[in-house]
């Protein structure tokens, strides 16, 4: 047994403060951190979204550290679109799974990220699209009501006319009555 330990004091003599270390640093920080992470996966499954964000949050915003932040990103980027499908929503999550996959290239949830990264364009996409038809829509809309009112006006415009040869077809009537009229007597 005390050879066991010699050993292990031997061992974080010669490891030097990397190991227990400083704040972002050593086993310590991994064991934090894994804890956090931890916590995060509790809080989700008892529905406390707000909390597990907060704490996944915190995880991606201190050095990174395979096992973790990667499960975290991920994590972190299906809550963020859980609420909606908004661009900016989208462009974080986006950049979060952009970072998982270029400093996690051989983690499962970078593997993951992939498929999601795909959907999350094709998403985009068919936003950008969206937007295009909107504007098309309301610049058709503006056309229509401006071809509408010119109809409406060449409308009245030939309802005046035929208004006024009624009355001329009637006054010609009128008139060959008179003319009947007058070569009958």
């Amino acid at each position: 047994m005390k050879i066991i330990v010699i050993i292990l004091v031997t061992m974080l003599g010669l490891s030097g403060c990397a190991t227990i270390g400083g704040e972002s640093s050593g086993i310590f920080h991994h064991f934090k951190q894994e804890r956090k992470l931890a916590d995060a996966v509790e809080l989700l499954g008892k529905g406390d979204e707000a909390a597990a964000t907060a704490l996944l949050d915190e995880i991606t915003r201190a050095k990174g550290m395979p096992g973790v932040t990667d499960e975290a990103l991920f994590r972190l980027s299906l809550l963020q679109l859980g609420h909606g499908v908004e661009e900016d929503r989208i462009e974080q999550t986006r950049k979060k799974l952009e970072r998982l996959v270029k400093e996690y290239p051989s983690s499962s949830w970078a593997h993951m990220a992939g498929p999601l990264l795909e959907t999350l364009a094709s998403v985009e996409e068919l936003q950008e699209q969206n937007r295009n038809l909107k504007i098309l829509n309301l610049s058709l809309n503006r056309e229509n009501k401006e071809e509408q009112q010119h109809l409406k006006s060449l409308n009245l415009s030939l309802t005046r006319e035929n208004k006024e040869l009624r009355q001329s077809i009637e006054r010609l009537k009128n008139l060959d009555l008179e003319l009947e009229q007058k070569t009958k007597h």
